[in-house]
């Protein structure tokens, strides 16, 4: 087969999903005063979703001025003690919104408010929607700070622009924002995947890593010998991005898969909603970031892959190598700034299979795009329609139980292979201690041997529960509450201080709420959950200065076991 003949078989079957980009004609400030510096961009690739907008660094300190990027309204109010942690939503007249998250605090009038809400709810967490009158937003004006809060790693802050119309967030690189990037995207290496039991690269049905060699923006392959390869291969490749001002490996905007000259793939990270974010797990080789922890853009779909971001395709991707003959590759990644770097490397096609099909032996076929149950012994587990992005040979299997769990321990299939819609499953425990079927919770076990919380109830006699990925499973008992310690000894003066804090920590099932009472009344604590920490700063309305006052804390665990501790202080 000629160079010709491959490029006809690749287009019998094409479909084409063109991204679109925000109008050049919107303009808007920056969200901090100092020159950006960016430790993320968009769509990058995090664990089981796209990074929705931009990291900007504050010097490793909270209390940076955050600005309003345009005139506008507050729409939402979020506290959270993970995920955005403090976070202000503002509408804008141009048709976009933007969001700025992980703060320490709002401005003073929203301050109050929130705190008003939070006393009125009983509750730190809170998710608000004031009218549109009442929190105006000038273009440049100081609506927040920056801090740490929800699921933050460090100072920084969380910034996204989204279409007002869908909450899709857009990428805010395309906005300008006084952004400067003079840097190539690099490209580590490039991976070739068989996508068959009949396929194979280099006389295996195992994929092939190929390490690149930089200049200048080009690169090549540092292997000296030609890949053979025949049947259906995917291509994959680990590439990142950097700023001026950073040196941290960041998204890239746009990959474009080229075969013998003519586009097979595009991905263009414009925009993506939150209902298919999820789908990253898709779009990654998702069995390197479970083993490795790395991650890899697939320049192939999978069936089951609905992601948004892809930028035209052929055969979703897939190359098709039947011939006698050489191929040229070449893949291309730029930034938004339109920095680019490429790799162009050859293959060899053979027309005859170098080696017999692979043998797959497994205890069930479970076809993608269709619900699916299986049973065994002890245990059920029925697959929605949705929960797998290509057909499954599943492998069951149970091992010895050697960790003292009620149930032996199921495995199913392994951790490598991604699930999207959750699957149920429901175990039979060997042992059931009466009295404490409210406590018996499913426990999920690593490759590596780690035990964590998985979730379910009892109920008919069985442990059931929604998972989201696949592995090792068993019964188990969480009959151990939280622990509770303030930070002061009982009967301390702590007068003169801005606040207190206790530590709470659960170390299986997690916690589920918390309570905190001062002379039988409710008070608010803010839970910064990464840090195990509540941390309290009452005003004088909520607590008399001068006197000894008596302190309540009542924990829960997601087993529903419950502590309580006590203590008094002077304030």
């Amino acid at each position: 087969m000629n160079k010709r003949t491959l490029l006809l078989a690749i287009f019998i079957t094409t479909t084409t999903v063109i991204g679109s980009q925000p109008s050049g004609n919107v303009s808007f400030v920056s969200p901090l005063r100092e020159t950006p510096s960016l430790s993320a961009s968009f769509a990058e690739l995090r664990t089981d979703h796209f990074h929705s907008g931009l990291d900007y660094r504050t010097g490793g300190v909270q209390g940076k001025d955050v600005l309003a990027i345009d005139e506008g309204y507050v729409y939402r109010i979020a506290v959270s003690p993970t995920g955005f942690g403090k976070a202000l939503y503002v509408r804008h007249p141009s048709g976009y919104s933007s969001v700025y998250a992980h703060l320490r605090s709002f401005r003073p009038d929203i301050e109050e408010y929130v705190r008003q809400q939070q006393y009125s709810r009983k509750s730190f967490s809170v998710s608000l929607f004031p009218q549109r009158t009442r929190f105006t937003v000038s273009r440049g004006e100081v609506i927040a700070w920056s801090g740490n809060s929800g699921g933050s790693t460090g100072p920084h802050l969380h910034f996204e622009i989204r279409d007002s119309a869908s909450e899709d967030p857009v990428n805010p690189l395309t906005f300008g924002l006084g952004i400067s990037d003079r840097m190539r995207p690099v490209i580590d290496r490039i991976i070739l995947y068989p996508l068959t039991r009949g396929a194979a690269v280099n006389s295996s049905h195992g994929n092939l890593s190929l390490r690149t060699v930089p200049s200048d923006g080009s690169y090549s392959i540092a292997a000296k010998t030609v890949p053979v390869v025949y049947g259906p291969v995917g291509i994959g490749i680990k590439c990142w991005d950097t700023f001026d001002n950073s040196s941290n490996k960041c998204g890239v905007y746009t990959i474009e898969l080229l075969a013998d000259g003519v586009k097979i793939f595009g991905f263009r990270a414009d925009r993506f909603s939150y209902s298919e974010t999820r789908y990253i797990n898709a779009h990654i080789d998702y069995a390197a970031r479970a083993t490795s922890g790395e991650y890899l853009h697939r320049l192939h779909i999978q069936p089951g892959d609905r992601l948004s971001m892809y930028d035209g395709h052929v055969g979703r991707g897939v190359l098709k190598f039947n011939d006698d003959a050489e191929h040229e590759i070449k893949i291309i990644v730029a930034d938004v700034h339109n920095n680019r770097s490429w790799v162009t490397f050859r293959v060899r096609s053979v027309s005859k299979p170098p080696v017999p099909p692979a043998e797959i032996n497994c205890s069930k076929v479970i076809p993608w795009g269709k619900a699916a149950d299986f049973t065994a012994d002890g245990i059920r587990i029925h697959f929605p329609a949705g929960a797998l992005y290509d057909t499954l040979w599943f492998n069951y299997k149970t091992r010895e139980n050697t960790q003292r769990f009620l149930s032996p321990v199921h495995m199913l299939h392994n951790e490598t292979v991604a699930i999207h819609d959750r699957f149920r499953l429901s175990v039979r425990p060997d042992t059931i201690i009466g009295g404490l079927e409210n406590k018996l919770c499913l426990a999920r076990i690593s490759s590596k041997g780690v035990v964590s919380y998985a979730g379910g109830k009892f109920a008919y006699g069985f442990v059931s529960g929604e998972m989201n990925s696949l592995g090792d499973y068993a019964v188990t008992l969480d009959t151990i509450p939280p622990s509770a310690k303030f930070s002061f000894a009982n009967g301390a003066n702590l007068s003169g201080r801005l606040q207190f804090t206790a530590t709470i920590r659960d170390e299986f099932s997690g916690i589920n709420s918390y309570e905190m009472y001062v002379d039988g009344e409710w008070i608010l604590a803010e839970y910064d959950a990464k840090n195990n920490l509540l941390i309290c700063r009452p005003g004088t309305s909520e607590m008399k200065p001068g006197m000894l006052h008596k302190i309540e804390l009542r924990v829960t665990d997601n087993c529903g076991n419950s502590n309580t501790v006590t203590s008094e202080f002077r304030w």
